[in-house]
């Protein structure tokens, strides 16, 4: 049987699934059940950046508490029912419930400030490493495309003067040049980056005229996009990477660790199928490179990303015009 364990973040862990941060890994059994699946690590669910300015007792930055009155009563009640001490607490049982399967705790945020403060007690409680899910969605005319990225690497500097842990940042696709800025928060001290945060999905019921949620939950097909910006910045940003995003089946776990992921995050499957769907996934897994004779998976990592590919600054465009051409 192949070899799946990879090293990530300075982490040996015994396969690349990973846990993505949602309601999954929000509870002590919910960690349990994680590990005892088989992942190779887990993301808690995630702490607001919100819910520790609420009980520090500041003000936030994307919410405007004028215009949504009951924004505020919202932020200080989930502060007190999922405040800071309870999730530390999260933290410390989690790693007594995972045993040897890597816990990182999680943190959504939108920008830098006193909240990154936090990241030391997470580090005390003994989290493995550390995810900053950056989900700030820009809304002023007046903000340019470096004030966002100057915001995403204040943030990671922060956090990382902070803190000793490993940390990932989830960033979404939307920035003017992501192979720049991945290199940039390479910089500022993070040791990797996951590809994409799915930003929430909104809707609007005309009967009632109000915003609803939609499409909770990625589709298979959905992975595309992730596994470009993989493969593109492979050992060319000097930061290592995670898969994320529409990833349901073992031929696409493989797809990004020869794209030149490192883990691959799993969220959607979990929610259709259960935890079962992680002995399935390693099963599948073992079979195609079996089937492969391929020994290790670690030896397939970036085989097919543009860094080996000998032109990277032509990768892209090759593929681009092998497709529209019909040479496929």
């Amino acid at each position: 049987m192949a070899d799946l364990s990879t090293w990530f973040m300075g982490l040996k862990l015994s396969n690349p699934l990973v846990v993505g941060a949602s309601g999954l890994t929000g509870t002590p059994e919910g960690i349990e059940k994680a590990a005892a699946s088989g992942v190779g690590a887990i993301v808690m669910k995630s702490l607001f950046e919100e819910q520790i300015l609420a009980e520090l007792g500041k003000e936030t930055q994307g919410l405007d508490l004028d215009a949504y009155p009951d924004a505020e009563a919202f932020i200080s009640r989930t502060a007190w029912e999922q405040g800071t001490e309870k999730y530390l607490d999260l933290v410390v049982q989690a790693k007594a419930r995972a045993g040897a399967v890597p816990v990182f705790a999680s943190i959504n945020c939108i920008g830098p400030g006193n909240w990154a403060s936090f990241a030391s007690q997470i580090e005390s409680a003994g989290a493995d490493g550390l995810e900053l899910n950056i989900a700030y969605m820009p809304f002023s005319t007046s903000l340019s495309s470096r004030d966002i990225e100057d915001r995403v690497l204040s943030t990671v500097r922060e956090v990382r003067r902070a803190t000793r842990l490993p940390i990932e940042v989830k960033l979404g696709q939307n920035y003017s040049s992501l192979p720049n800025l991945a290199k940039a928060i390479s910089k500022e001290g993070a040791n990797a980056l996951v590809l994409f945060n799915r930003f929430f999905h909104f809707d609007i019921d005309l009967k009632r005229m109000k915003l609803i949620g939609a499409q909770p939950l990625s589709s298979p097909d959905e992975y595309h996009e992730s596994l470009r910006w993989v493969s593109l910045l492979y050992q060319r940003a000097g930061i290592e990477l995670a898969g994320a995003t529409g990833i349901h089946d073992a031929r696409t776990v493989l797809k990004f660790i020869v794209a030149g992921a490192g883990t691959v995050q799993i969220c959607s499957v979990l929610h259709r199928k259960g935890w079962v769907a992680v002995p399935q996934l390693l099963k599948d897994l073992s079979e195609i490179l079996d089937g492969h004779e391929i020994v290790a998976l670690e030896s397939l990592r970036g085989k097919l990303s543009a860094q080996v590919s000998g032109h990277p600054e032509d990768y892209q465009r090759l593929q681009y015009i092998k497709a529209l051409t019909g040479i496929y």
